[in-house]
């Protein structure tokens, strides 16, 4: 009995598990200044933001030497993605940035204006703990 009501439960989580597997949003590509440490606003469905660029799977996010982005996409939700983040030198050469090494305070909110904005942190953890509030250093333009 007991093996069949074990046998039941996996069959049921799987079969839910099979039937989200379109909750999948599009991943994320950051490409982030060498040496950049902050932190990185990404604002979506901005008048004067650049059209989004693909590679692969990932939608691209070119960062400024401010921490800054600005897409004419629409941020959509369509449940967990793995994002990736690189430093980029000068040269076009890429580092890959480890969340919870390097990335840290992944989050995203909305501003008065109508459009949202992402958030997250580049730099060492204890860089992070000391650096406050995304808010008070966000200045939308």
């Amino acid at each position: 009995m007991k093996k069949r009501f074990l046998l039941l439960s996996f069959t049921m989580m799987l079969l839910i598990s099979c039937s989200r597997s379109n909750e999948t949003a599009r991943p994320s590509l950051y490409l982030i200044p060498d040496g950049y440490r902050g932190w990185v606003a990404v604002e979506y469905d901005k008048d004067n933001g650049q059209p989004t660029e693909m590679e692969g799977e990932y939608t691209v996010f070119h960062i400024d030497q401010n921490g800054r982005s600005r897409t004419k996409t629409l941020l959509t939700h369509e449940g967990w993605a793995t994002n990736k983040y690189y430093y980029v030198s000068e040269g076009g050469d890429r580092k890959e940035l480890k969340p919870g090494k390097m990335i840290h305070g992944a989050t995203e909110g909305t501003e008065n204006t109508n459009h949202t904005i992402e958030f997250f942190f580049v730099g060492s953890a204890d860089e992070f703990d000391k650096a406050g509030d995304y808010r008070r250093e966000y200045k939308s333009n």
